[in-house]
């Protein structure tokens, strides 16, 4: 059973370009990748842009990431960690988490 909790925080990101093994194509909001914290096991995320509605690979940008829930979330996440963004097995970008974390009830399993 999964968490009942859905994290959500406010992070810099940067992706890599191209060149380096980033995408090709523009990013939207509402992209999911994985993302993960300090640690091999990867978690199912949203990217919400305020403006503008995508990002281009290799730019940075300040954006809200919700961890969708899981029983495994790391529960000691702060200010200034930093995380991996992959699309698949393949990094395609980094994050530091630059807001305290906003730990929701998550919809999806109220009754």
């Amino acid at each position: 059973m999964a968490s009942e909790y859905q994290y959500d925080f406010t992070a810099y990101i940067s992706f890599l370009p191209p060149d380096l093994g980033g995408r090709k194509k523009r990013i939207y909001s509402g992209f999911r990748p994985s993302v993960s914290f300090k640690t091999d096991k990867h978690y199912s995320s949203q990217l919400i842009f305020d403006t503008p509605d995508y990002i281009e690979p290799g730019s940075n940008a300040i954006v809200t990431v919700k961890i969708l829930p899981a029983i495994t979330i790391p529960k000691n996440l702060s200010v200034n960690d930093t995380f991996k963004i992959a699309e698949g097995n393949h990094v395609i970008g980094t994050g530091i988490i630059k807001s305290k974390i906003i730990k929701q009830e998550a919809e999806l399993f109220k009754q």
